[in-house]
C-alpha cells in the first residue's frame, strides 16, 4: 500500500486537487440552495398561515368565533367596521399597526389606542387600496405593499386589505421563525468552510510529499533560469518524472536556441540603430550644408542689391554687372532648391516610373555632347568605348539624370591628370555603364557617405562649378528605386576612380 501510494502521488494530488475544487464549488451552491428553500419554504407557511386565516374570517363574515380561533393561533387580528365607524374586533395584545415603517416604540411609551391603530390601518388601505376590496402584504421594515412573504430582518409581517366594509389586519410575529432559519444557515456555512479547509489540507499535504521527489528536477530548473544551459536532468525512477524530466530537457534545448537567435536579433537591432543614428546625423548636416549652400549666394544678391541701391555702380555697364551677379547667384539658389525638391519627390516616390527599352549608348552621346563646352574649356581627354546600340528596359528619365550626375561629378572632380573614360560592358543580362576620371582614390571609410544628400569629399566646401552635393544622393535614389545596382570603386591601374550602374537588357520587357 505504501509502495502504490509513493508510486501514484501525482494521481493523489490531482484527486485532492480535484475534491478541492468540487467542493469549493458545490459546497458554496448547495448551502446557497438549501437557504433559499429553507426561506422561500417559510415565507410560503408564514403568508398561507395569514391567507388561510383570512380565508376563514372572510368565509364566516368575520363571526366573532373564527376570529377568536384565527387570535388563538398565534395570529393578533384588528377588524374595522367602515360603515359605522367602529373596531368589530381586536386581539387582546397589539396589532402594532402604528410601527409599520417606523422603529418599535420603546417599551416605555405610551401604548396605542385601538382608534389610534384603526386609524393608521384606515389609512393605508385607503392608500394602496383606495375604494375596491383586495388585500396586500407589508413588512415592519418599510417595504412597499405586496412583498412575497417576509425576510430575515424583519420582525412582523402584516396583512391588510378591505372586504365589503370590513377593513382587517392580521399581523404574524415571525422573528423566532427567521431566527432558526439564520441558525441553520450559519450551520451549514460552518460546514461547507470545514470541508474546504479539509480538502485544501489534503491537497497541501499531497503536493508537499511530491515536491521532495522533484527536488532534484527543481534544481536544474534553478540552473536553467540562471540561463546555465549546460546541464539537464538524469534519468527518474518513476514514468511521470521522467516525463517531467524529458520536457525539461526539451525546454532546455528550445531555450538554448533561443536565446542564441535573440543575441542575433539584438545584434541586427543594434546595427540598425547605429544606421537610424547615422540617419539622423545625415539629416542634421543636410540642414546644416543646406544652410551654408544658401548662405552665400544670399550674402552676394543682398550685398550687390545694396550696392546698386546705394548707388555704386554708377556706369551702365557697372549695373548690368551687377544685375547679372544678382541674377546668377539667384538660379544657382533655385536650382540648389529645385534639386532638393526634385530629390524629396523622388525619395517619396510622388514621380511615377516609366520603364521602356532605349538605346543607352544613344543618351550617353547626347550626354557627352551637353558637356563639350566644358570638357574643351578644361582640356580634357574623354575617351568612349560603348557596344552601338546598346538596348536596355528601365525609366529613361531617372537613367539619363543619372548618367548626367556621372558625367558631371567626372568633369568637376578630375583632379589628378586629364582623362574621362565612358564605356558599356556587357555582363549576359545586364549592361553595366562605368565613368572613370582621374582622380585621388576614395578612402574606404568615405565610400559609403559620398551617397549622402550635401555630402563632399572636400572639407573645405568650395563653390567651384555650382556643385551641391545632390547628384550622387539622387543617383542612389533612382538605382534603388528601379532596383538596379549601383556603386564606385578606386581603379589603381587607371589611376582612378569608377563610378558605375547596371541596366537590364531590353530583352527582359518581353519576358
Amino acid at each position: 500500500m505504501k509502495n502504490l501510494l509513493h508510486r501514484h502521488y501525482p494521481l493523489w494530488v490531482l484527486m485532492s486537487l480535484a475534491f478541492t475544487i468540487v467542493t469549493s464549488l458545490t459546497l458554496p451552491t448547495i448551502a446557497g440552495l438549501f437557504t433559499t428553500r429553507l426561506t422561500d419554504s417559510m415565507r410560503e407557511e408564514q403568508t398561507g398561515h395569514l391567507n388561510e386565516g383570512l380565508k376563514r374570517l372572510i368565509a364566516s363574515d368575520f363571526d366573532t368565533a373564527e376570529l377568536q380561533a384565527v387570535e388563538n393561533q398565534g395570529t393578533h387580528v384588528l377588524v374595522f367596521d367602515e360603515r359605522s365607524q367602529t373596531i368589530r374586533f381586536r386581539s387582546g395584545g397589539s396589532t402594532h399597526v402604528t410601527n409599520i415603517g417606523e422603529e418599535p416604540a420603546p417599551d416605555t411609551a405610551a401604548r396605542p389606542t385601538p382608534m389610534e391603530e384603526a386609524a393608521v390601518l384606515y389609512g393605508l388601505v385607503l392608500k394602496w387600496l383606495g375604494g375596491n376590496e383586495g388585500r396586500f402584504f407589508i413588512t415592519d421594515m418599510g417595504t412597499p405593499p405586496n412583498v412575497d412573504g417576509s425576510n430575515l430582518e424583519c420582525k412582523e409581517l402584516y396583512l391588510c386589505g378591505r372586504s365589503g366594509s370590513m377593513v382587517f389586519c392580521l399581523n404574524l410575529p415571525v422573528e423566532a421563525a427567521n431566527n432558526a432559519v439564520k441558525s441553520a444557515v450559519d450551520f451549514t456555512q460552518k460546514v461547507s468552510l470545514g470541508a474546504w479547509v479539509l480538502f485544501v489540507g489534503i491537497f497541501v499535504h499531497s503536493a508537499q510529499q511530491i515536491s521532495k521527489r522533484q527536488r532534484t528536477i527543481a534544481d536544474i530548473a534553478s540552473r536553467l533560469a540562471r540561463l546555465d544551459f549546460s546541464a539537464r536532468c538524469p534519468a527518474a525512477f518513476s514514468k511521470e518524472l521522467n516525463d517531467l524530466r524529458m520536457s525539461i530537457n526539451t525546454m532546455a534545448n528550445a531555450l538554448e536556441e533561443h536565446i542564441d537567435a535573440l543575441q542575433r536579433t539584438n545584434k541586427k537591432l543594434h546595427a540598425e540603430l547605429s544606421e537610424r543614428i547615422r540617419q539622423q546625423k545625415i539629416a542634421s548636416d543636410l540642414i546644416a550644408n543646406l544652410a551654408h549652400d544658401l548662405k552665400t549666394p544670399v550674402a552676394i544678391v543682398s550685398g550687390y542689391a545694396e550696392a546698386i541701391t546705394e548707388g555704386m555702380a554708377r556706369t551702365p555697364e557697372k549695373q548690368m554687372e551687377y544685375c547679372e551677379n544678382i541674377l546668377k547667384e539667384s538660379d544657382r539658389m533655385q536650382a540648389i532648391v529645385t534639386r532638393i525638391l526634385a530629390l524629396g519627390r523622388m525619395e517619396s516616390g510622388e514621380t511615377p516610373l516609366k520603364r521602356v527599352n532605349f538605346d543607352v549608348a544613344a543618351v550617353l552621346d547626347d550626354i557627352l555632347n551637353l558637356f563639350q563646352r566644358e570638357l574643351e574649356r578644361r582640356e580634357l581627354n574623354l575617351s568612349c568605348l560603348m557596344q552601338r546600340p546598346c538596348p536596355v528596359y528601365s525609366d529613361f528619365e531617372c537613367v539619363r539624370q543619372s548618367l548626367i550626375n556621372y558625367v558631371q561629378n567626372a568633369i568637376y572632380h578630375i583632379n589628378n591628370g586629364n582623362r574621362i573614360e565612358v564605356f558599356t560592358q556587357d555582363l549576359g543580362d545586364r549592361i553595366r555603364v562605368r565613368v572613370l576620371n582621374s582622380s585621388a582614390p576614395i578612402p574606404e571609410e568615405e565610400a559609403r557617405k559620398i551617397w549622402d544628400k550635401l555630402y563632399r569629399l572636400d572639407p573645405s566646401r568650395q563653390r567651384n562649378h555650382g556643385e551641391m552635393g545632390l547628384g550622387l544622393a539622387i543617383v542612389k535614389g533612382n538605382m534603388e528605386r528601379l532596383g538596379h545596382a549601383f556603386g564606385v570603386e578606386n581603379v589603381p591601374e587607371f589611376p582612378g576612380v569608377c563610378f558605375w550602374l547596371e541596366l537590364p537588357k531590353a530583352e527582359r520587357e518581353q519576358a
